[in-house]
């Protein structure tokens, strides 16, 4: 059974208030719509109005239709039956949009747009049928600025979700690059690598170790000056570095480094590795294991850091002629057989043998 309201939109003068609204989205033919539902009472009478249109579009149009009491008894509808006041028939529709009984059946560009409640009533065979025909009717003053303040909530919630989703993306970006210059890659075992070694000088075989950092150069810069202030006479100092080869390197030396007049240094205890190999690599007994200077820094004959900056470095040619470190194979092997590189990271720790 079919039953349609009748179409005037009654316009009734005066202020109103504004009892309940709720807004709807429906769509229809790829679009979709915004349906407001609201319960208006004027000088102690209640009516329904509708209002449909394009969502989060600023029109010059929508589609309106207001109904009192009266006028949905007069439609003798079964569906409207059980309701005796403008109170229960709101919350009829409004149940009708929560459990998707109500759909937009028809619109007719810029004359009506029709809705259509569709359900079962015991002791009827067919689905039941009651329709609402809103009529296009042009946009006033306040609907447009209203429309224009929708709008603008809108975009601004949609900027607040894209800096959102643009500070999480940098932070993603952060943490990627951090991984890719991150040294230690795996460190359970190669923390345990370097240790291992560490634990083999005399006297430290008993010793729990902990690694203090000092100086990092992608948060400290590449300036000399600033490496010295914060590495020089630090005892016990342990060196990691990233290179643009990819190769993973490093050493320690038991004594501490200076600035100024450059001199030699004879460190017994002093040992350089390769993480992405796991080789270690022993200072010959009594030979110079490093000098001090104002440059960077560098272990003899093996690889040298900082001519100008922290950021380039070199491998001395080693093979056969280097008689400071033992286990070199082959020319530049630490850095993956590349002579000279950049570095992508840096790090300075002391030793604490606890």
């Amino acid at each position: 059974m079919s039953s349609k309201n009748n179409n005037n939109i009654v316009m009734i003068p005066g202020e109103e208030e504004l009892n309940e609204e709720n807004i709807f989205v429906l769509s229809y033919s790829e679009k979709n719509y915004a349906i407001k539902l609201q319960l208006v009472n004027l000088n102690k009478n209640s009516f329904i109005r509708i209002i449909a249109q394009e969502e989060k579009k600023i029109v010059n149009f929508n589609y309106m239709i207001e109904m009192n009491l009266d006028e949905f008894i007069n439609q003798d509808n079964i569906m409207l039956r059980p309701y005796r006041d403008i109170q229960e028939i709101y919350r009829f529709i409004f149940f009708s949009f929560e459990e998707g009984k109500i759909s937009i059946a028809d619109i007719n560009q810029k004359i009506y747009f029709i809705l259509v409640i569709e359900g079962e009533i015991r002791g009827f065979k067919d689905p039941l049928r009651f329709e609402i025909k809103l009529k296009m009717r042009e946009c006033n003053k306040d609907d447009v600025q209203e429309m224009i303040c929708n709008k603008s909530n809108e975009l601004e919630i949609e900027n607040k979700n894209l800096k959102t989703k643009l500070n999480k993306l940098e932070e993603i970006i952060r943490n990627l690059t951090l991984q890719s210059k991150q040294i230690i890659k795996n460190e359970k075992e190669e923390m345990k690598f370097i240790k291992n070694r560490l634990l083999q000088i005399p006297e430290r075989g008993k010793k729990n170790i902990r690694l203090e950092l000092k100086y990092r150069m992608t948060e400290d810069g590449d300036d000399l000056k600033i490496f010295h202030s914060k590495c020089d006479n630090i005892p016990n100092n342990l060196v990691l570095i990233q290179s643009s080869s990819g190769a993973r390197f490093g050493g320690y030396t038991d004594k501490a480094r200076t600035s100024g007049n450059s001199n030699q240094v004879t460190d017994n205890n002093c040992f350089c590795f390769s993480l992405s190999n796991r080789k270690i690599y022993n200072v010959v007994k009594d030979k110079a294991a490093f000098s001090n200077s104002n440059k960077g820094l560098n272990f003899t004959n093996f690889f040298n850091i900082g001519s100008d900056s922290l950021s380039y470095g070199s491998c001395g040619s080693c093979v056969p002629t280097n008689s400071y470190f033992s286990g070199i194979s082959k020319n530049y092997e630490i850095n993956g057989d590349y002579s000279e590189f950049t570095v992508l990271e840096l790090e300075f720790y002391q030793v604490i043998f606890e």
